[in-house]
Protein backbone atom coordinates (compact mmCIF):
# COMPACT_ATOMS: atom_id res chain seq x y z
CA UNK A 1 0.00 0.00 0.00
CA UNK A 2 1.40 3.74 -0.89
CA UNK A 3 2.15 5.51 1.69
CA UNK A 4 0.07 8.37 0.57
CA UNK A 5 -2.95 6.62 1.13
CA UNK A 6 -1.89 5.23 4.91
CA UNK A 7 -1.36 9.08 5.65
CA UNK A 8 -4.73 10.60 4.03
CA UNK A 9 -6.98 12.48 5.97
CA UNK A 10 -10.61 12.00 5.90
CA UNK A 11 -13.44 14.57 7.16
CA UNK A 12 -16.20 12.65 8.47
CA UNK A 13 -19.35 15.50 8.38
CA UNK A 14 -22.12 13.32 9.59
CA UNK A 15 -23.49 11.07 11.51
CA UNK A 16 -23.85 8.40 8.49
CA UNK A 17 -20.38 8.88 7.14
CA UNK A 18 -19.19 7.96 10.65
CA UNK A 19 -20.46 4.79 10.76
CA UNK A 20 -19.45 3.98 7.35
CA UNK A 21 -15.75 4.67 8.37
CA UNK A 22 -16.26 2.65 11.25
CA UNK A 23 -17.81 -0.59 9.43
CA UNK A 24 -15.06 -0.19 6.85
CA UNK A 25 -12.25 -0.31 9.17
CA UNK A 26 -14.20 -3.54 11.39
CA UNK A 27 -14.64 -5.19 8.09
CA UNK A 28 -10.64 -4.13 6.90
CA UNK A 29 -9.66 -5.58 10.25
CA UNK A 30 -10.78 -8.98 9.83
CA UNK A 31 -9.70 -9.60 6.59
CA UNK A 32 -6.73 -12.24 6.10
CA UNK A 33 -3.62 -11.37 5.37
CA UNK A 34 -0.87 -12.84 2.69
CA UNK A 35 2.56 -13.72 3.82
CA UNK A 36 5.22 -11.73 1.50
CA UNK A 37 7.84 -13.66 -0.23
CA UNK A 38 11.37 -12.11 -1.07
CA UNK A 39 12.33 -13.75 -3.97
CA UNK A 40 15.45 -11.39 -4.36
CA UNK A 41 17.85 -10.83 -2.19
CA UNK A 42 17.39 -7.61 -0.07
CA UNK A 43 19.86 -5.40 2.39
CA UNK A 44 19.05 -2.22 4.43
CA UNK A 45 21.06 0.50 4.11
CA UNK A 46 21.42 3.87 5.49
CA UNK A 47 21.57 7.40 4.14
CA UNK A 48 25.56 7.89 3.56
CA UNK A 49 24.85 4.24 1.37
CA UNK A 50 22.22 6.00 -0.84
CA UNK A 51 24.50 7.92 -2.70
CA UNK A 52 27.00 5.53 -3.50
CA UNK A 53 24.02 3.31 -4.45
CA UNK A 54 23.49 5.68 -7.11
CA UNK A 55 26.55 7.35 -8.23
CA UNK A 56 26.49 10.15 -6.04
CA UNK A 57 29.68 11.57 -3.73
Amino acid sequence: MATKSILKNINIKDKRMGRSVVSSLEKAKDKETTAVVMSKKVKEIRGDEIGALFGGK
